[in-house]
């Protein structure tokens, strides 16, 4: 699969490997570490019409559970497309695509990250006009706006950085379900 996040210049994505087991709760859990998010907000899918999320008696729209559902029973095929949004405060919209279906299992034993380009934004920045407020400020980092960030996030943002080890390292612990 590969996700990318939506509106944002040059883009932020990643490419990976799962297993078709995995329910979209522990997709949103992969994504959330490829990603490089916090889990820190709600999030919903959107796949052929439906949404997929953590039902709440306040929602208002049929939301189906996330857990209950694998990437299996979804039926998705090669070059298949859908949404993922996570913050609905910030509304990070990201594209999900179905690059490749490989048989058999995965070679890697849990989800695992190709490649990828440029570091995710920072939780709870004000979405993408906040997102590119950090990354100007950090051309110059010995400036007012750059020393608030950095005092508010507790290190400069690098938003190039994009670190596969630690990627993969913290996916281990993400296990498809045995059937």
């Amino acid at each position: 699969m590969k996700v990318k996040l939506n509106g944002v210049k040059p883009e932020i994505w990643r490419s990976f490997v799962v297993d078709s087991s995995l329910s979209l709760e522990d997709l949103h859990h992969v994504l959330q570490v490829v990603m490089g998010w916090d889990n820190s907000h709600l999030y919903i899918f959107e796949i052929n019409g439906m949404e997929f999320g953590v039902p709440s008696d306040d929602d208002f729209t049929d939301v189906e559970a996330a857990k209950k559902v694998t990437l299996a029973k979804l039926g998705l095929q090669e070059k298949d497309k859908f949404g993922y949004t996570y913050d609905f405060g910030d509304d990070w919209e990201h594209t999900i695509k179905v690059e490749k279906i490989l048989p058999g299992e995965n070679p890697h034993g849990s989800p695992f990250c190709i490649e990828g380009a440029r570091n995710c934004p920072p939780e709870d920045c004000g979405s993408i006009p906040g997102y590119e407020d950090i990354v100007e400020a950090m051309k110059n980092k010995k400036s007012k706006e750059a020393k608030e960030f950095i005092e508010w996030l507790g290190e400069p943002y690098d938003p190039e950085y994009f670190d596969i080890e630690g990627i993969n390292k913290r996916l281990k612990s993400i296990k498809p379900k045995k059937k």
